[in-house]
Order: C-alpha cells, then sequence, then structure tokens
C-alpha cells in the first residue's frame, strides 16, 4: 500500500467518524462529513452531507449524552480480493474503533470497518470516491 494512499485514507476516515455532541462544538451530524469533504470527491461529498433519519437519531443520542466520538485507527490495508493500487486507483479498506466518550458515565467503543476506493485528483492528491459497503 503506498503510504500517500494509506495517509488520505486515514485523514479521511478520522475526519468523517469524528463527532463532537458537547455544547458549543458540532451543531449536527453532518459537520464531520463536512469536514471529511476535504478528502472526498465532490460528487462523494454531497452524498455524505445527505441526512438520513438513521444519522438523526444517531446525533440526538449523543447530543443528550454531549458525547465526543473518535475513531482509533488499526490497520489500513488492500482489501481480499481487490486488485493492488494502480498510479490512479486503490481499494482500501480500513479497520478502527469507534469510542464515545459521554459527558458522564462509561465510555463505549465498537470494533468498525469500512471499504474506500480512492482516486488520484488531477491536482495529483488522493480523493475518497465511493464508499463500496456502506
Amino acid at each position: 500500500m503506498p503510504e500517500d494512499v494509506a495517509t488520505a485514507a486515514r485523514r479521511f476516515l478520522l475526519a468523517w467518524t469524528g463527532h463532537d455532541a458537547r455544547p458549543g462544538k458540532d451543531g449536527s451530524y453532518d459537520d464531520a462529513a463536512r469536514r471529511a469533504g476535504a478528502y472526498v470527491s465532490k460528487d462523494l461529498a454531497e452524498q455524505l452531507t445527505t441526512t438520513s433519519p438513521g444519522s438523526a437519531r444517531q446525533w440526538q443520542q449523543w447530543t443528550h449524552a454531549q458525547a465526543l466520538v473518535a475513531a482509533e485507527i488499526s490497520r489500513v490495508a488492500v482489501p481480499d480480493g481487490a486488485p493492488a493500487p494502480t498510479a490512479d486507483t486503490a481499494w482500501v479498506r480500513v479497520w478502527y474503533r469507534l469510542t464515545v466518550t459521554p459527558a458522564a458515565g462509561k465510555p463505549t467503543g465498537t470494533d468498525e470497518q469500512v471499504a474506500l476506493k480512492l482516486q488520484r485528483s488531477q491536482a495529483g492528491t488522493w480523493l475518497v470516491t465511493a464508499l463500496p459497503d456502506a
């Protein structure tokens, strides 16, 4: 896995999964998607900021708990059966632990993973263009 591809995948994942529902911080679930917009194609950015009933419920729970949500990445690799990265396209799977830390009470964590398709932009940077499993 080329390091620049892995770095782009990590940056996206941390922005996309990070939420801060404490007072005065993020105003909605979509704030994380907007931050992740720096690491994705225009088409994917529009998809990520489309609010769903599930994300609205999740945001309501986190807001009530005044939670901080953060990911710790454990592994970035080419998914089983995927082609090796080329000069302009890469398939990546990111494994991470998502921890929700409420203002009161114990943090909870879940082990997660997501597949990403990245493509090199005309500017030469790697951008996430699809989340095939999401």
